[in-house]
């Protein structure tokens, strides 16, 4: 059996979770900001609504990376004024929208999920998990694993 790829990894390798995480928490400043536009902006109830609690989960989710910084004594990167919005206000650009929302948290959380701190890639695994699931709610489709045809 092969050695584990983090047992190798030298001792006095800098530890990415603390930029990890606040990668997250940008990740997640720009997906409040996000779900709270979709939610004004679409035309369907089912969306509209579906935006409004996805943005009350990403509350949640800011709220607990905050904290995770704040306990570990580093300033938590702060929500910027306004963040890129689409153009197109149709269903579906909302829809893509929302999908690129939950991708960029994705991205975020798989490297938090890294993390040398045992919290730190347990909120990573357990938020991409989240991601992975509101990506198919909006309509996105998953990437096949590395080494697997799409077919």
């Amino acid at each position: 059996m092969s050695e584990s790829p983090l047992a190798a990894r030298p001792e006095d390798e800098a530890d990415a979770g603390p930029q990890a995480l606040a990668e997250a928490l940008r990740a997640e400043h720009a997906a409040v900001y996000g779900y709270e536009f979709v939610g004004g902006a679409a035309d369907g109830e089912g969306d509209r609504e579906r935006a409004r609690t996805t943005a009350l989960d990403h509350k949640a989710l800011r709220d607990e990376l905050h904290a995770l910084a704040v306990a570990r004594g580093f300033d938590p990167p702060p929500a910027k004024n306004s963040y890129p919005l689409p153009r197109e206000r149709d269903s579906g650009s909302l829809r893509a929208f929302a999908v690129g929302l939950e991708e960029a948290a994705a991205r975020a959380y798989l490297w938090l999920a890294a993390a040398q701190d045992t919290e730190l890639r347990v909120t990573g695994a357990r938020n991409l998990q989240g991601a992975t699931l509101r990506t198919l709610e909006w309509g996105g489709e998953l990437d096949p694993l590395p080494g697997f045809d799409q077919g």
